[in-house]
């Protein structure tokens, strides 16, 4: 698409369609209960679920393995046994200790840009994979096949949803404030389309500007009373990720950790003690605090996970 067909794009979109510029213009959807219709060039490719459909499907303890250096010195298959989601590349963690995850979350566009074995490693996982409307995009213009799968399921965000106009500030504010289902900051309502904790995925879940903030929600979702998060060091070790050595740029990660990161799972816990579930980090370098997540060693959420197996 060139640029011109780029700036005429963005005027027909318009701004209640912001969120939408990412896509492909070739990639449409039509929605419908429980489903949606993923279109190419105006053709139907195949149907696919909404991740709301696995809603309470689950129950008791699972183990969610993010991306964060802290993951290279883990022995993943100490969690064989138990529930998984893998978010990200954290596919390749599996793929080494020749595991599968029972679930995969995918939501950042640069890894269906620029990591595409991650994302086709974890569909041919088998495991139950939630992509963003962009990223099921991504795969219509790299390898639609992927999408005749029946483990992929659209995951999207309580403010900006395909096809559907994002509201405004007051007009989210004047709802979330009122939900009890729905947990975000007063004291910060400009930030409420995309900082909160939701567990309702018909309603959609907040962004939070890390994959981390979504599978915690994700997991409330499933079922899952217990979520034991690994690799989630969100900068405290001063690198990017356990496969490579490029370390984090301080200035952007703390723009998102400050206020995104550190009040969406200040509103998780709040939504814990409401609802009643547990969310333990196993990362004791994690830029974010014990008295927002409790930080236990990984031998002791064995042991409490086993416990509650």
């Amino acid at each position: 698409m060139n640029k011109l067909q780029a700036i005429f794009r963005r005027f027909w979109l318009g701004g209640k369609f912001k969120h939408q510029y990412s896509c492909h213009q070739d990639f449409g959807m039509v929605r419908h209960a429980d489903s949606c219709t993923i279109l190419w060039k105006k053709q139907a490719v195949t149907e696919i679920a909404l991740a709301h459909t696995l809603s309470n499907k689950f129950s008791g303890a699972c183990f969610t393995i993010a991306t964060g250096p802290s993951l290279a010195d883990v022995d993943l298959k100490r969690v064989a046994s138990f529930e998984t989601i893998s978010l990200n590349c954290a596919i390749k963690k599996f793929t080494e200790a020749n595991l599968k995850p029972t679930h995969c979350i995918i939501v950042d566009h640069r890894v269906f840009e620029n990591q595409w074995a991650c994302v086709k490693d974890s569909i041919l996982s088998g495991a139950n994979c939630f992509f963003s409307y962009v990223g099921l995009s991504r795969i219509c213009e790299r390898e639609p096949e992927l999408l005749k799968f029946d483990n992929i399921y659209l995951i999207e965000s309580i403010s900006r949803k395909f096809g559907i106009p994002r509201a405004s500030q007051i007009e989210c504010q004047n709802s979330f404030f009122n939900d009890p289902e729905i947990f975000v900051d007063d004291k910060l309502p400009e930030l409420c389309r995309s900082v909160g904790f939701s567990s309702n995925l018909e309603k959609g879940l907040f962004s939070g500007k890390t994959v981390a903030t979504w599978a915690v929600q994700l997991g409330v979702a499933l079922g899952y009373r217990q979520n034991f998060i690994l690799g989630m060091d969100l900068g405290g070790t001063g690198k990017s990720h356990f496969y490579t050595e490029t370390s984090n740029k301080p200035p952007d990660f703390m723009r998102d950790y400050e206020p995104y990161i550190r009040i969406c799972f200040e509103q998780a816990k709040r939504a814990s003690v409401a609802t009643g579930f547990d969310v333990y980090n196993l990362s004791k370098d994690s830029t974010l605090p014990h008295e927002i997540i409790p930080k236990i060693s990984f031998e002791e959420a064995l042991r409490i996970a086993q416990n509650n197996h």
